[in-house]
């Protein structure tokens, strides 16, 4: 069932990113001929009007053709005035980045369906889980325990637990417990250091909370997904879409990174594990959603393909041919010298400057070798080692 849902997502994101560009084209005036989902060989088209709309053998992707993307391509003279290369640069750059915006778009909506029907992640102040060796097991803590007081101070929820206990790092705490009915004292010896890096000099006391859920509603939900500052209380966590988009750029970089493709490569080879933080083709994301779909939590499976669609909107809009965002870095070029020109007031008759396809196909192929590298790479991981592994 949840492949299904992930297919769909997919193949639903495709075609509203190519309807990003179509219909922005078209508000424009601009000649739209072809919209396509998919590649390779033609399932099924039909023209409406002025445009071929169809389907293709492989839902891996889509495309809008619109007459005279550059100077260069043959075009019917009948269109003089609508082709895309004589529209003003503001008009070509919304066209361009509509795509990716559609990504956004979906993304926030993703989330906010999330948060205010599917139900937001709660911790109770139950204990699902203690882990071994820690401070918490070493206190008698078990699975079941419900913690009522920390150092005498009555607590609702895990979140101020977790805030009592990272900021008291090596200290003692006495923790009051119902256990079966029965209320208990007992007192912990926090760790000094988090476990985790990025939470190193927090207190640790390891115990993990059972889990719930609550839908937030519409209005509630709308504003905690748009809010700059989205911590929701009762869980101490920001769900809003400023920070999934600042988490999914800090993810990106470090994935991007030397060290992150090199810990990446590195595990092909089998030097080392698979990392936590790793990239994944359509099929390891696909692992991950029927992981946690499988697990009950609906809730995670939405901000997953939110955070796919922040990827593909991010890295689409990268300065780089043939992506969107490297036509809108060709159009910044060619508008720049134009404007350097106006500068020299150089008042030289001559045709308006376009960046040479030779100049840019080279650097096309390059990306595009480097993606399919790395896509293998990682369809050969999710295979050997699921992508589903590093959500257990």
């Amino acid at each position: 069932m949840f492949v299904a849902i992930f297919v769909f997502t997919i193949v639903f994101s495709i075609a509203l990113h190519e309807l990003g560009h179509f219909v922005t084209a078209k508000a424009f005036g601009m000649k739209a001929e072809r919209y396509f989902i998919g590649f390779g060989p033609t399932v099924w088209s039909r023209h409406v009007g002025e445009t071929e709309y169809g389907l293709k053998a492989i839902p891996a992707g889509g495309f809008v053709k619109i007459a005279g993307m550059t100077p260069w391509e043959e075009v019917d003279p009948a269109d003089d005035g609508r082709l895309f290369y004589q529209q003003k640069p503001w008009k070509r750059v919304i066209v361009l980045s509509a795509g990716s915006a559609t990504h956004l778009l979906l993304a926030f909506l993703l989330l906010i369906g999330g948060l205010a029907f599917v139900g937001l992640p709660m911790s109770t102040n139950e204990v699902a889980m203690v882990v071994e060796d820690s401070p918490g097991a070493a206190a008698g803590l078990q699975a079941g325990d419900v913690i009522v007081a920390v150092d005498g101070q009555e607590v609702d929820g895990f979140a101020p637990i977790r805030e009592i206990v990272e900021g008291a790092a090596g200290e003692t705490l006495a923790l009051t417990v119902v256990r079966d009915g029965e209320t208990i004292t007992t007192e912990a010896v926090l760790d000094a250091d988090h476990p985790d890096p990025e939470r190193a000099g927090a207190g640790f006391l390891g115990v993990a909370p059972e889990g719930a859920v609550q839908p937030l509603g519409l209005v509630d939900g709308t504003r905690t997904a748009f809010s700059p500052s989205a911590s929701v209380e009762i869980t101490g966590r920001d769900y809003s879409m400023w920070f999934m988009t600042r988490a999914t750029v800090d993810g990106l970089t470090r994935i991007f990174s030397l060290d992150g493709l090199t810990s990446f490569f590195g595990s092909v080879a089998g030097d080392e594990p698979r990392p936590a933080e790793s990239a994944t083709s359509l099929v390891g994301a696909g692992q991950i959603v029927n992981e946690l779909g499988n697990q009950g939590d609906v809730f995670a499976v939405l901000v997953v393909l939110a955070q796919l669609n922040l990827v593909l909107g991010l890295l689409n809009m990268l300065p780089l041919p043939p992506l969107d965002g490297g036509h809108v870095a060709v159009l910044a070029v060619e508008e720049g010298v134009e404007g350097v020109r106006k500068l020299r007031k150089d008042g030289r008759s001559r045709p308006k400057f376009r960046l040479n396809p030779s100049v840019v196909t080279p650097i096309a192929l390059a990306v595009i070798a480097f993606f399919v590298v790395l896509t293998t790479t990682a369809l050969y991981l999710d295979i050997t080692q699921p992508a589903s592994q590093l959500v257990q």
